[in-house]
C-alpha cells in the first residue's frame, strides 16, 4: 500500500493540532483573564499642599453630591479645626464631600491664610489660587454638585472664606464663617460677582476678632451689612434663638436674618457669652449643616 495517504493523514492531523491550540489560547485570553476594573478617583490632593478628601460610604459616581471646605485658623490646621468643631462626621453622613486643607507657615512658624491684600507682613503666598485650583481639581475627579459648593472657616479661616467669597461668588452656594472679619476698605477689594447665602457666627466676647468694629476691621454686624447690601435685602428680622454653645445656658444664639432680598440670604448668629473659641455642643454642627442643606445656589 501507498505511503502517501498515511503522510497526508499525519500533516492534516498536525495541522488541526496546531489550529486547535491556537484557538484555545485565543479563548483563554479573552475568557478567562479579568475584566479590568475601573481605576478609582484620587483622594489626595493639593500639590506639595497635600490633602485628603474625605468620602462619604455610599459614594455614587452616578449622582452629584455636595461638598464643603473648612479653612482652620492662625496657628491652627486642618486636622486640629477638625478635632474642634466635629463636621466631618456630620458631613459625610450627610452624603456630603468634606476638604480640611492646610495653609502655609509664616516666619513665626505658625500656619495661616493670606486673606486679604496687606495682612501678614505683606504675604505673598497665593491661597486665592491654591483654593480656587484645589476645588476644580476635586471637581474634575468627582461628580460634585456645582450648586451646593460650600466654604467654613474660623478666625483667619474665616476672613479667607470671605475672600473667597468675594473672588468666586459664582461658584460658590454658601458660605458660613466663624469669628471672622472683613477690612474696613473691603468694598476696593471684594467686586462679587453673583448673590451669595452668608452666615456670620460670631461670640459677643470675642477678644481676638472683636464682634464690634475697629478701626482696621469690620465686625460681624457691619460684616452682615456689607453681604445684605450686595444681595439687595431691604431689611431683617429675628429668628428663634437657638442653643449652640455651652458657654451660657439654654438658647443663647440670638439669630438675625436679612429681609427682601433680590437673590441670596444673609444670618447673623450671635452667640452671647461666647469668646473666640466657643464651646459648642454638639448641636452645632448640625445646625450648620441645615443652613448648608438649606441654601443651594
Amino acid at each position: 500500500m501507498s505511503s502517501f495517504p498515511r503522510t497526508l493523514d499525519v500533516a492534516t492531523r498536525a495541522l488541526a493540532t496546531v489550529v486547535l491550540l491556537a484557538l484555545g489560547t485565543a479563548c483563554s485570553s479573552t475568557s478567562d483573564s479579568a475584566p479590568l476594573e475601573p481605576t478609582p478617583p484620587p483622594t489626595v490632593f493639593g500639590g506639595d499642599r497635600p490633602v485628603t478628601l474625605q468620602v462619604p460610604g455610599d459614594y455614587d459616581a452616578r449622582s452629584a453630591s455636595p461638598l464643603v471646605i473648612s479653612l482652620h485658623g492662625y496657628q491652627s490646621s486642618g486636622l486640629v479645626e477638625e478635632l474642634y468643631l466635629r463636621l466631618g462626621p456630620v458631613a459625610l453622613g450627610r452624603g456630603y464631600l468634606f476638604l480640611t486643607p492646610d495653609g502655609t507657615f509664616d516666619a513665626t512658624n505658625a500656619r495661616y491664610w493670606n486673606d486679604w491684600p496687606g495682612d501678614h507682613g505683606g504675604s505673598t503666598v497665593d491661597d486665592v489660587g491654591y483654593l480656587t485650583t484645589l476645588l476644580a481639581d476635586v471637581r474634575a475627579s468627582y461628580n460634585v454638585d456645582p450648586r451646593r459648593i460650600y466654604l467654613t472657616g474660623h478666625s483667619n479661616g474665616g476672613a479667607m472664606t470671605y475672600r473667597m467669597a468675594c473672588e468666586i461668588t459664582d461658584t460658590l452656594a454658601a458660605v458660613a464663617v466663624l469669628a471672622g472679619d472683613m477690612p474696613v476698605d473691603v468694598g476696593a477689594l471684594c467686586p462679587p460677582k453673583a448673590p451669595l447665602h452668608v452666615l456670620h457666627v460670631h461670640g459677643d466676647k470675642d477678644a481676638a476678632v472683636t464682634y464690634e468694629t475697629n478701626a482696621k476691621n469690620l465686625g460681624a454686624e457691619d460684616c452682615v451689612a456689607y453681604w445684605a447690601k450686595h444681595d439687595g435685602c431691604t431689611g431683617e428680622a429675628t429668628a428663634p434663638p437657638l442653643d449652640l454653645t455651652k458657654d451660657e445656658p439654654g438658647a443663647e444664639t440670638l439669630v438675625t436674618r436679612a429681609t427682601g432680598c433680590t437673590g441670596g440670604s444673609v444670618e447673623l448668629w450671635t452667640l452671647v457669652g461666647a469668646g473666640h473659641v466657643p464651646t459648642f455642643n454638639a448641636t452645632y454642627a448640625e445646625t450648620l449643616f441645615d443652613f448648608f442643606d438649606a441654601h443651594p445656589q
